[in-house]
């Protein structure tokens, strides 16, 4: 080849390098040429991929070297040992594509043996799609060839969103799974039973704290007739309006029951019995609605 054709290939600067690297030669290049082209096209990608690996090596050896060596030292390691600048960059500038991916993902590429237009065409990908990735997808990528890399990259983020919507349906399948097994009957009784007695008791629990400290305000509010009687009246009649506004609704709660139950429900001393578990059920619900009550007073005092 006339050194023409060599010019239309390259540029001055890689002819400068390439003659450079031929006359650091000082010993024939021993090739053997294999009997087939498949096999000659395999020795092929094999050195390919060497060449890059070998190259991205020599790239992170050398930008090690540059960080440890005074400013000035580092070319004239590089003329003391015949590496063309331009040689060394295009090394470094490898290793530092490498290190822009994400750093779960490094040795991942240096083990796969990318070729070098896999990662030019890989360093194409945004980097949120290249994190996405996991090791069987560098995988697959590694056995991509270089123009359809952008292309695998799609399909298997294409094959992920499909995995993960098909696992968020999944999920939502089991879910309402859940709701149409939702149990209809909790300690040996409709649920609905339950719950009503469970209410039953905490609610009145939290009534009751209220009536007893209210009996309180109400007794230091009649004795107390060194106050100002207005002022009185005004606190007597909210507490009145109060109580007799819930105790309206307890009867109506009460009468509504003696209609519809007359002659079966017996005096407050013959309560039902409850069962063990569920006397834990109704103390883990008071103590809830407890604390949540103490909470909400809490507030309103400070305001």
């Amino acid at each position: 080849m006339s050194n023409q054709h060599v010019k239309e290939l390259v540029n001055q600067e890689s002819q400068n390098e390439i003659n450079h690297q031929i006359a650091q030669i000082d010993s024939p290049l021993n090739i053997v040429m294999p009997s087939t082209i498949e096999e000659a096209m395999d020795r092929v990608v094999f050195l390919a991929n060497r060449q890059f690996t070998d190259n991205a090596e020599m790239g992170f050896l050398l930008l090690k070297i540059k960080a440890e060596t005074d400013h000035g030292k580092f070319n004239s390691l590089l003329h003391e040992r015949g590496i063309h600048r331009r040689t060394a960059s295009r090394t470094m500038a490898i290793a530092k594509m490498l290190n822009g991916l994400p750093k779960s993902k490094v040795d991942t590429v240096s083990l796969l043996n990318f070729s070098q237009r896999q990662l030019t065409e890989l360093a194409k990908v945004p980097i949120e799609t290249l994190k996405e990735l996991d090791d069987q997808d560098y995988e697959i990528l590694a056995e991509t060839s270089g123009s359809a890399i952008k292309q695998q990259v799609a399909d298997l983020m294409k094959e992920r969103d499909g995995f993960q919507e098909a696992a968020a349906k999944a999920i939502n399948e089991l879910e309402h799974e859940k709701l149409r097994k939702v149990p209809s009957v909790r300690f040996d009784m409709p649920v609905f039973i339950s719950e009503m007695r469970k209410d039953a008791i905490c609610n009145t629990e939290l009534l009751d704290e209220a009536l007893v400290n209210t009996i309180t305000q109400v007794g230091q509010l009649c004795d107390n007739r060194q106050l100002d009687f207005d002022t009185r009246v005004s606190a007597a009649q909210v507490l009145h309006h109060t109580w007799a506004a819930i105790y309206s609704q307890v009867g109506n709660i009460l009468e509504r029951l003696s209609g519809e139950f007359s002659g079966h429900i017996e005096g407050i001393e013959h309560l039902p019995k409850f069962t063990k578990a569920e006397w834990q059920y109704v103390d883990t619900e008071r103590s809830r609605l407890l604390e949540q009550f103490l909470l909400e007073k809490q507030s309103k005092e400070v305001r």
